[in-house]
């Protein structure tokens, strides 16, 4: 399946991004990345419509434009807030005669969606466990075998329908074509460990600008997904209180000077200024003190939070990602807080090496790990448009100057696809991770 083409949205607290890829012979190619200012959401919810969906706008705006070409439709993630999670199973009888193909495949996820779920909950995500033909053995990839019944093992993600909904409209008001939706936070778990941490146990930990979200894989299954309303923007408002300063300067001091447990130039002042009279000074050291504090806090919550559910901390790993989670020394505090074996994840490609983007990366993969099992191809931009000879081009545009309203065309270049081409990252196969055949 060449040139499968994915453009993945996350609307988060702090910021919307989206990203558009190439997934081609096992690498991930990153033709366009975009942020804006999620004014509007708060702790994963919907505040201010207006407010977002004019940001999505711009946001839609910017990266057709650095495409040149309309997005035709896009991957949604939704925020893990009061998710549920249910182990399914579901069967289908087979013609013996004929091979296993994708409708059956394709059937048998119909059929995890319409089994019966509470009116206010809606399935968000479907991940196949293992799949089994007759008495065989579990297997990852049942295509083309014989058979008189397939049976697929499967985890049932369901979220609060109020919130899905609510999410899903404001990307369309903001002109946006819905293909699927995801739970970003399992995706992004599957994503960033590696075999042996996907088998042994791993705590993924996403600390982002409102909500904080932990997700704890197991044997390949999702465990638990847990989010807490607190993340960066605590941080800010205990700065903006501890100094009385304005919000904006709390958040510039924390991103220009923020460190965790440093010792470097304790009494290097950072800040002065006058208000109303008095005198504010901030050092390093004050700085730090209170970033270190509610970080302490963050991590204290998760170790509860864990241990109160029976996770032993020996045994597992723990990965973090999102905004909040590059602060200096953050990680050192998390290994002396959680345990040893912790580290930031942070993508290989060019223009998306920061925590923050493992999320939109995760979910372009699970997608294309799905469109492997159901044989359904995406493209949701025209690649035709970059061939490399400049000659059909220039044909092209020529061509489409006859209907002044058709949609944009590349001109004679070809140094758009030529540099995208160059930021990308050799992936691993999710379900390579999450079945372990040998093992059953």
């Amino acid at each position: 399946m060449k040139n499968n083409i994915y453009a993945c949205l996350e609307i988060g607290n702090a910021e919307a991004r989206i990203m558009v890829c190439n997934i081609r012979d096992e690498r991930l190619y990153v033709l366009s990345q975009q942020t804006i200012e999620a004014d509007g959401i708060e702790s994963g919810k919907v505040i201010n419509v207006n407010q977002i969906v004019q940001n999505l706008k711009t946001l839609k705006a910017n990266v057709e434009n650095d495409l040149n070409q309309t997005i035709k439709h896009v991957l949604l993630s939704i925020p893990a807030v009061d998710v549920n999670i249910e182990n399914v199973t579901t069967s289908l009888e087979l013609d013996t005669e004929q091979p296993i193909d994708s409708v059956n495949i394709k059937e048998l996820f119909r059929r995890v969606i319409s089994q019966p779920v509470s009116e206010n909950q809606v399935v968000v995500s479907i991940l196949p466990r293992e799949f089994k033909v007759d008495s065989q053995n579990a297997i990852q990839n049942p295509h083309g075998k014989n058979g008189q019944k397939l049976t697929m093992g499967a985890q049932k993600i369901l979220a609060p329908a109020t919130m899905v909904y609510n999410f899903i409209n404001i990307a369309e008001l903001a002109g946006f074509r819905i293909s699927d939706i995801s739970l970003g936070s399992m995706v992004e778990a599957l994503y960033i460990p590696n075999s042996q941490q996907t088998r042994r146990g791993m705590c993924h930990v996403n600390i982002g600008k409102a909500t904080t979200t932990i997700t704890v894989l197991h044997s390949g299954n999702v465990d638990s997904t847990k989010a807490w309303s607190f993340g960066g923007q605590d941080i800010t408002n205990d700065i903006k209180e501890s100094f009385k300063i304005d919000e904006k300067t709390a958040e510039m001091l924390k991103l220009n000077f923020g460190r965790v447990k440093s010792n470097e130039y304790p009494h290097e002042i950072i800040y002065v200024n006058e208000v109303e009279g008095e005198l504010i000074c901030i050092t390093r050291q004050m700085l730090e003190e209170i970033i270190t504090m509610r970080y302490e806090k963050f991590f204290k919550v998760i170790k509860k939070y864990l241990n109160e559910n029976a996770y032993k901390s020996g045994e597992i790993q723990y990965v973090l990602t999102g905004g909040a989670s590059e602060i200096e020394g953050g990680l050192e505090l998390a290994k002396e807080i959680l345990g040893e074996d912790a580290r930031v994840y942070r993508p290989s490609m060019l223009g998306v090496r920061h925590a923050k983007f493992a999320r939109v990366i995760g979910m372009a993969i699970y997608a294309h790990e799905m469109a492997l099992l159901t044989e359904k191809k995406s493209n949701i931009i025209d690649l035709n448009l970059y061939e490399d000879d400049s000659e059909k081009l220039i044909e092209s545009h020529n061509e489409s100057s006859i209907d002044k309203q058709s949609e944009p065309v590349i001109a004679d270049e070809k140094s758009f696809m030529d540099h995208k081409f160059e930021n990308s990252g050799v992936l691993e196969r999710l379900f390579d991770k999450i079945f372990d055949e040998k093992a059953k």
